[in-house]
């Protein structure tokens, strides 16, 4: 019984500290508990909340071998644990209604729209495992409506701006990395499995793996890319087969939070007046492809897009120049 309650402890304290502040807690909370003798009134409660840990790390265990990224499966056990503190319910016994509850819970918090609906689809994965695994018969996500939002105007580079960052690169990596994003258009987390026999450099083109999508496809080096990538590649003294790698010994590849670090350091050092951030290159490549008149499918390609509507709702409208250009492409009068 003690080790049931130091367990749901923990784990309703994992997505506020850290690792090593939960080893210390269950260090506390064992030595306390030591002399103390716990029964549970409801035993048929203690059966059930039994059988979600069975099955949560039932699902944690299948999908690791299905492919899922650690990330995205913390992202989904996270949101479930949390769902089930504030339900106290067997999971096989969860409805649209505790679902509903759940969540305005949890926008109570003060957690935005976006990000409550992206607690709702973490849910609605892991319950569209169950459901399909046979675990339950309905996701009950399904029946609770997503929240509308407002979505903002796409946040690209403007030209100016990619300069200033270059003008404050002052290590080959960084500008190599800079050029990389900016004409690869590939996802940070994709970055450190790259290698440098993936790089075809007759033709700038890398086949890479996305594990968001469990696909593989192919992005590309422009000229300025290639040089920049090179004249790194040249200055490293390293055996590392990775493509951009740790400074420090022994060299291994640089971590999406290394990557991102670096990046936040360049949009500092550049003085923009922005949050600078991974993503913002590939929005910035994409939209540049927009603003040339790239058809949206062609896009949806280049950036390994599955859903044709992902690339149209974050791409498709270009910015005030271009639709200014089409405007008067289309409606000026000739003579």
């Amino acid at each position: 019984m003690e080790e049931r309650i130091i367990n749901d402890v923990l784990m309703q304290m994992e997505p506020h500290v850290s690792t090593e502040v939960l080893r210390i807690l269950e260090t506390v909370m064992i030595k306390a508990l030591y002399y103390v003798e716990i029964k549970r009134k409801d035993t048929e409660l203690s059966t059930e909340m039994d059988d979600n840990l069975y099955l949560l790390q039932g699902y944690e265990m299948n999908v690791k071998k299905d492919g899922l990224s650690a990330k995205t499966i913390k992202a989904y056990l996270g949101a479930m644990r949390n769902m089930l503190c504030v339900t106290d319910k067997n999971i096989r016994r969860i409805t649209s209604v505790d679902i509903k509850y759940y969540l305005d819970q949890y926008a109570a918090k003060g957690n935005s729209v976006r990000t409550v609906n992206n607690e709702r689809r973490f849910l609605s994965a892991v319950f569209t495992w169950f459901r399909k695994h046979g675990a339950i018969n309905v996701n009950p996500v399904e029946a609770v409506p997503v929240k509308k939002e407002r979505k903002p105007p796409i946040d690209y580079l403007k030209g100016v701006e990619v300069e200033q960052l270059r003008v404050s690169c002052t290590t080959l990596r960084e500008r190599a990395l800079m050029e990389f994003l900016l004409s690869t258009g590939v996802r940070i987390g994709e970055v450190p499995e790259i290698k440098l026999d993936d790089v075809d450099w007759d033709t700038g083109e890398i086949v890479i793996y996305a594990h968001k999508t469990s696909d593989y496809r192919t992005v590309y080096l422009n000229d300025v890319a290639r040089v920049h990538l090179r004249k790194y590649l040249e200055s490293r003294q390293d055996e590392s087969k990775a493509l951009f790698t740790e400074v420090r010994s022994p060299h291994g590849p640089v971590h999406e939070d290394g990557l991102r670090l670096i990046i936040r350091r360049l949009g500092q050092k550049a003085g923009l007046r922005r949050r600078v951030y991974p993503h913002l290159f590939r929005k910035t490549m994409a939209t540049t492809l927009r603003i040339k008149d790239c058809a949206i499918e062609d896009i949806q390609q280049i950036l390994g897009h599955k859903d044709p509507s992902t690339t149209l709702g974050f791409y498709a409208a270009a910015n005030k120049e271009h639709l200014r250009q089409v405007h008067n492409r289309y409606m000026s009068i000739g003579a």
